[in-house]
């Protein structure tokens, strides 16, 4: 008697290594340009075009906030969206054009460029960024409804989002050890331009072609006030977004001012992209210790306690001399926080799939596309005021990128370095902690749905 294949709890078949690896693979490219897009481009204008620092802040924040407004359109789009292929592919397959023209030409400025050639281009990536990450977000929820799976898929993506990161930082530091400078400029961004747009399409259509479209599940459409109704109404949900909300506040001044800090304040111009590429490393690294450690406790206290502690040990690199010979200390500091920021690739979207099993449960309704816009939605948001506060107080404080700087100016980029987003983090991991779904809750969801499609299948046959 041969065996029987094995089955998710949920009835689902686990997805194979090489359809893992299939949609994984797309993060990696999309990180490969979101990373400078978010942490590089803004300081790289404001140092090489017409564009001042504040506008980039305000710029920036006024693109990713239209973005994000977007956000809930496609996933109501996606949601309704009846193809063949399913409601996710489509869009996922049409976000390259928009992708690959606006890379292309965020990546090689004009010299004289303004603020109008950053504002519209960046628009035109966000709105491709829309379209792959709402619909994927939603698919990767629909192939499985199991705990340990949406874990196992989170823990692929999450692996392919850090090393397309690594591989952007990586390349300044191959340049160096051929002879060339390890510096990150224009040249890296036309190289990565490259590689994106080899890649990128390649990617998309593997994935497309071997994941499957996951369980369709026939609901009434959600509307938008449905969507706003169920986060009124849901604990769950009011406890994730809020979490959120507070994380992405805080990480839009971290990454805004990163770069700043460590090839300026702490004197490491041609060491960044080796402080990066030793963080991303532990992270991946640590990502197989992580996929040990998860199953036995609950993922949002887990979440919670690394953003906390994260907030926390921040501070000692002021202890650290600057120049070349803080380089050691600040490697030993990021291979601590890369281990504990690792999680924070994959857990919220493993969190929100607990959310949206919840409100099925509740309502009978599938509003994962929605729902995961929501909450690209209120994080883009909040990222983006969190860049615009940071640049602001830059700019009022007399900071200059690539200028000799005052005491006061150099004080302003430690506040907002590390006492703004300490506040926020720490605030996030005290609501990120008491979020009421854990693992016993979450089997009981997965239960009553189960026994309801019986239910209504043993109905339907009768």
């Amino acid at each position: 008697m041969s065996a029987q294949p094995r089955r998710n709890a949920d009835g689902s078949q686990p997805l194979t290594s090489a359809q893992l690896l299939a949609f994984g693979f797309p993060a990696l490219t999309h990180a490969m340009v979101a990373s400078p897009v978010y942490a590089i481009l803004p300081t790289y204008y404001a140092a090489n075009t017409a564009v001042t620092l504040a506008q980039i802040g305000t710029i920036a924040a006024f693109s990713r906030i239209i973005d994000a407004l977007n956000d809930p359109v496609m996933g109501h789009l996606s949601d309704r969206t009846r193809t063949r292929f399913g409601s996710r592919k489509p869009w996922v397959v049409g976000a390259i054009l928009f992708m690959a023209i606006a890379v292309f030409q965020l990546f090689s400025p004009p010299k004289d460029a303004t603020w109008l050639y950053f504002l519209v281009w960046s628009q035109v990536l966000y709105t491709g960024f829309t379209m792959f990450e709402v619909p994927r977000s939603a698919w990767s929820s629909e192939i499985t409804r199991d705990y340990n799976e949406r874990a196992r898929i989170g823990l692929y993506v999450g692996g392919f989002n850090i090393a397309g990161s690594l591989f952007f930082y990586a390349v300044p530091i191959v340049s160096g050890l051929l002879g060339g400078h390890s510096r990150i400029d224009g040249g890296t961004l036309q190289l990565i331009t490259m590689v994106y747009l080899l890649l990128m399409p390649l990617g998309i259509a593997v994935s497309v072609w071997l994941v499957p479209t996951g369980a369709k599940v026939e609901h009434k459409q959600a509307r938008i006030r449905d969507v706003l109704g169920t986060i009124r109404r849901s604990r769950p949900a009011q406890w994730f977004y809020s979490a959120s909300i507070l994380w992405g506040l805080g990480q839009g001044v971290v990454v805004g001012c990163s770069f700043l800090f460590y090839t300026e304040y702490m004197r490491l111009p041609g060491h960044y992209a080796i402080i990066m590429v030793v963080l991303f490393v532990t992270e991946i690294v640590s990502l197989q210790l992580w996929a040990r450690i998860l199953p036995r406790f609950d993922r949002h206290r887990v979440w919670a306690f690394w953003i906390g502690a994260t907030a926390l040990i921040g501070p000692f690199l002021l202890l650290v001399p600057r120049g070349e010979a803080a380089l050691l200390p600040v490697l030993c500091f990021v291979v601590v926080r890369g281990f504990l920021t690792a999680p924070t690739n994959f857990l919220p979207g493993a969190v929100l799939g607990d959310v949206i099993d919840h409100d099925i449960l509740k309502s009978g309704s599938n509003k994962a596309g929605n729902l995961f816009a929501v909450h690209m939605v209120l994080v883009k948001i909040a990222m983006a005021t969190g860049g615009a506060v940071a640049f602001n107080v830059l700019d009022t404080m007399g900071y200059r990128v690539g200028a000799a700087n005052s005491t006061s100016a150099q004080t302003g980029l430690l506040v907002t370095y590390f006492l703004i987003p300490a506040i926020f983090h720490i605030a996030m991991a005290l609501v990120a902690w008491r979020f009421p779904i854990a693992r016993r809750e979450q089997r009981i969801i997965q239960a009553r749905i189960a026994q309801r499609s019986e239910r209504q299948a043993a109905s339907g046959e009768a």
